[in-house]
This record gives C-alpha cells, structure tokens and sequence, in this order.
C-alpha cells in the first residue's frame, strides 16, 4: 500500500459534465436486422464532437495513479479511515470522487461500490454527487459484462440515491463503452436510458456517429442514425452530416459525398466551409483538378466564403490536373 501523497488535496474533480432511410448508401447491402451487431473496419480519423460540458474520459493525476498498489478492498479502506482520521480540516466532495476513481481503476465494480458505501460510513460530511456515481459508471462500463448488469448495478444504485441519470450521464455511460469497444451495447443502453430517463444530446450522438464511422461500415452507421431518428426522435444536424460527409471522402467515395451534400440541403442545412473543403480534398485524393474548381464554384455559387484553407486546396487540386 503507497503512502498518501501531499498533494492529493489538489485533486481534480471528477464531474462529467465528454424518416425514410434516405441515408441508405449506393448500392449499400440492405439494413441488419434489430439488435444491431456492427462489424469492424480499420480506424479512419474523423472530425471531433467533444462535449464541452462532459469530457470524453475521467483524468487522474500521476500521484493519484501509484496510490493503491494492490487492489485489496481491506487495505482501500484503512488507508481512507486513515486520511480521515488524520485531517485537520472537512474533506471535499473532489477528494473523495478522486480516491475513490483510484481505486477504481485497478479495483472490481462490487469492491469499487463497497468502498464507496465505507466511505459514505467514515465521512459523514461527505455526500455523494453525480459525478461521483460516474466514476462508478465509467467503469462499470469497461468492464467485462456482456449483459450490462455493472452499469444496471450503478445506475440502480444512482436511482436509489435520488440521483436521477441526465443526459451527462448517459454521455459518460456511452463515450466509456465507446473506449471498450463495445458498440453493440450502445444502442441497447441508449434506448434503456431515453425511456427511463434521458435520451442523448447532440454532443453524444455525434460523437456516436463519428465513432462509428471509424470502427464499422458505412451501412451500419446509416442504420443506427434511422434508428435514432425512427425510435427515439434524435436527428441528425449539420455536424452530423459533415462527419458522414469527411468519412466517405477519407475513403474516395465522393459520389456518395456529393450525395449527402443533396441531403443536407433537403434537410434545411447549409454546407458550411468546412463541407466544402472535405469533399474538395476528397477530389484531390483522387486527381481530379476539375471537379476541385466545380466544388469550389458551387461554394461561391451558394454564398460560402472561402478560406485559406479554400484556397491552398484550390490550387493543390489545380496542380493535379
């Protein structure tokens, strides 16, 4: 067991506050039947959708990291009855959230929710807030359980502590299966929490997509938006589009880009720079100057204003012709 470092009163919170299928792609192999099992494809980047008010995983300190070397449930909570003891002053909702996500890192989910469930016990001025039953729910979520029951454990036990799940929380639950690689559960638990308590933001369902399109097929990625759109009401927005739109011009496919770009405008979205410059970088990647100068008279055409990054692509895509 390590001591207790000096510094752990500096800990950093733990709040984690990350229609017709007209998606369906040319000549695309027909929508999978319900649950959805996704199958893989090599990574491809794709643009960000970070949450500003959830981010995407818990940070802990380098100090915080070497403070259990073992993850003995006995030991965890000597050490905590220790820091207690020994404080001259209340200890901070931030310290406790921090203790207890170091333990959870290295710790079972049952041992994690037993600490917690001392630690409630030896402080009686501590009580728990949501972002300390997210620590739970992180890892809950990376956890080996192929039928979810971690995740159903905290997010009954957040429920029996009047802690009621918000869209933070189902952002932290998804980006964390998300980072486990589990996109099968997603649609399960996304589905679960927007009948019991909240469906995702905007912020969540991008940053799904954009996961997606790096991880699965491009049909799966269609499917998932319908049904998003088809059960629980969730639409795709511009950014969105312009991730579908960059994912299919990472992979030359600007056929279907121009296709999305239709789409887009049908649904009330203007391309925005950003659009225009993927698909002419798409035309780049393929040689293709003229089309280059077609995207960028069409831009000017629908009023976008061009920038530096306009232009540099211009003129490579020029250069290739």
């Amino acid at each position: 067991m390590g001591k207790f470092p000096p510094s752990f009163r500096s800990a950093i919170s733990t709040s984690m506050v990350t229609k017709p299928s007209s998606l369906a792609t040319l000549n695309s192999p027909s929508i999978p039947p319900k649950p959805l099992h996704f199958p893989k494809k090599p990574a491809k980047a794709s643009r960000k959708t970070q949450n500003p008010n959830s981010p995407e995983s818990l940070s802990v300190p380098s100090q915080f990291q070497s403070l259990f070397k073992s993850p003995n449930l006995s030991d965890a909570k000597k050490l905590f009855s220790s820091v207690v003891s020994t404080s001259k002053s209340l200890l901070d909702v931030r310290l406790h959230n921090s203790f207890l996500q170091s333990y959870a890192m290295i710790a079972t989910v049952q041992d994690s929710i037993s600490l917690l469930n001392h630690m409630i016990k030896a402080s009686p001025s501590f009580s728990p807030d949501r972002s300390t039953y997210h620590v739970l729910l992180s890892q809950s979520c990376k956890a080996p359980d192929t039928l979810l029951s971690h995740v159903h454990q905290v997010l009954n036990l957040m429920v029996n502590k009047g802690v009621t799940p918000n869209q933070a929380t189902v952002d932290v639950a998804i980006r964390s299966l998300c980072s486990s690689g589990r996109e099968d559960d997603i649609i399960e638990l996304i589905r679960e929490l927007s009948s019991k308590h909240s469906p995702p933001d905007t912020y969540t369902y991008n940053f799904v997509v954009k996961h997606l399109c790096k991880t699965r097929a491009l049909a799966n990625v269609y499917n998932f938006i319908d049904e998003m759109r088809d059960s629980l009401g969730v639409k795709p927005d511009l950014v969105t589009y312009t991730i579908l739109i960059d994912n299919v011009c990472n992979t030359k496919n600007l056929r279907e880009a121009m296709r999305l770009v239709s789409i887009l405008s049908e649904e009330g979205f203007k391309p925005d720079c950003f659009v225009y410059n993927t698909i002419m970088k798409g035309y780049c990647m393929l040689s293709r100057g003229s089309e280059v100068v077609g995207v960028y008279k069409r831009m000017k055409d629908e009023g976008v204003e061009p920038d530096l990054v306009t232009y540099n692509t211009l003129i490579f895509g020029l250069s290739k012709s």
